[in-house]
């Protein structure tokens, strides 16, 4: 959703910022100016949600994160240090990594993260991920102790040539490239009988690296949120 002028002026994003940012990743900084009260990260000072005070974000590397601070217009510009998040990103700010499995009783799952791991400081929420924003990722929800995968209602994964789509409301939300020949044997045909896939979106879980026990760890901790979402050729 596009921002009205006098919402840009009250943050400042820079176009090296706006390079590593998704659409929706940027409508919820302006979101969290807009209701949260934030620590300028560099003179400490706190910025009120219904103040006019002209307000900046930048997003540098820190360790394996994509850190994401706000700060007075005046004590500091928006930027963002391209080049050390190209190489934590994998070269891709804005893409995601991937990988397909099956599951004994789930049947086929697909699990993702964001490349570049956008955790928000300065707010109430400590390094809240910035991808894992819960009203964007409607429906999904951490792991449930006593109860089954919910259905995510409005959500659809669709087969497209050799792509998968994951679709919300009709609209296209990601799409795993290759996926229907990346898959591993079986999980096509696990796909088509069920007519359901277990999803599961986290941000540092490290897919690049795959492990179990790294992937239960996220799962454990709530850095993945998970749902059942029909499939449709």
């Amino acid at each position: 959703m596009a921002k009205s002028a006098g919402q840009s002026q009250r943050l400042a994003v820079g176009p090296d910022v706006a390079a590593v940012l998704r659409p929706e990743e940027a409508t919820r900084l302006h979101d969290i100016r807009d209701i949260e009260r934030l620590r300028c990260h560099i003179c400490g000072e706190w910025i009120e949600p219904a103040s006019s005070t002209p307000t900046s974000v930048s997003v540098t590397r820190d360790g394996e994160i994509a850190a994401v601070d706000f700060a007075h217009l005046d004590c500091a510009p928006s930027r963002a240090d391209l080049a050390p998040l190209a190489v934590l990103a994998q070269a891709e700010p804005l893409g995601i990594s991937y990988a397909q499995a099956l599951h004994p009783e789930a049947g086929a799952v697909l699990l993702w993260e964001r490349r570049l791991d956008l955790r928000v400081r300065g707010t109430g929420n400590h390094n809240q991920r910035l991808y894992l924003d819960p009203d964007w990722w409607e429906g999904f929800h951490p792991a449930l102790s006593n109860e089954p995968v919910r259905l995510l209602v409005g959500w659809l994964l669709r087969s497209d040539g050799d792509d998968l789509v994951l679709l919300r409301r009709g609209a296209e939300v990601e799409r795993f490239y290759d996926a229907t020949e990346r898959a591993p044997t079986g999980w096509m045909a696990a796909l088509r009988e069920s007519g359901f896939c277990l999803l599961i979106v986290g941000a540092g879980i490290g897919l690049d690296r795959p492990a179990t026990d790294g992937i239960q760890r996220a799962i454990r901790e709530r850095r993945a949120l998970m749902g059942l979402a029909e499939f449709e050729l």
